[in-house]
C-alpha cells in the first residue's frame, strides 16, 4: 500500500541527486496573518510492487475549512492551489526489492496570502487516492501590537 506524509516549512529544496529535502523552519502549524514564506514537502512511500509499474499520478492541493480548493493570484489570474504531476521511480543499482522506495518533492509558495483567522488543509493524492493531509491555521489580525515574546 502506498503511503505519504506532508511537512510544512518556511522554505524547502529537494536534492534531485539524493532525494533528500533540505528544510528551513519546518514543522509549523500556525502562520501569518501577513503573507509569509510557505513550503509544502511531500514524502511518497512507494511499495515494491508499484516501483516498476509506470508513472504514478500525484496531486497536492490546498483546501479551506469548507473543503473548497483555495485560489491564489497567478500569472494567468486566479488559479487553484493544486500541484499536479507524476512520479516515475528509478530502480537504484543493487536494489533487492526488500524495501519500499521513497519519492520526495517540495514546492515553495512565497508570499502566500490567506484569510486571517482561518484554517486550511494540504492533502496529497497518488493514483487517485488521498494518502495524507496536514492542517494549519492563519493567525487572526490582532488589535494589540506584537511583543517580543510573540512568534
Amino acid at each position: 500500500m502506498m503511503r505519504a506524509s506532508l511537512v510544512l516549512a518556511d522554505f524547502a529544496e529537494t536534492d534531485t541527486g539524493t532525494g533528500k529535502v533540505h528544510m528551513i523552519g519546518a514543522g509549523w502549524s500556525m502562520t501569518g496573518p501577513a503573507p509569509s514564506p510557505h513550503a509544502i514537502v511531500a514524502f511518497l512511500h512507494v511499495p515494491t510492487d508499484r516501483v516498476e509499474g509506470g508513472p504514478i499520478p500525484v496531486m497536492i492541493r490546498l483546501v479551506d475549512r469548507s473543503g473548497q480548493v483555495v485560489e491564489a493570484q497567478g500569472p494567468a489570474g486566479m488559479q487553484p492551489l493544486e500541484i499536479t504531476g507524476q512520479v516515475e521511480m528509478q530502480v537504484p543499482e543493487g536494489w533487492d526489492h526488500s524495501t519500499e522506495l521513497q519519492a520526495t518533492f517540495s514546492a515553495n509558495l512565497m508570499g502566500l496570502s490567506l484569510q486571517p483567522g482561518q484554517s486550511y488543509t494540504w492533502s496529497i493524492e497518488a493514483d487517485g487516492k488521498e494518502l495524507a493531509s496536514t492542517q494549519f491555521q492563519v493567525r487572526p489580525v490582532s488589535a494589540r501590537p506584537p511583543t517580543s515574546t510573540d512568534g
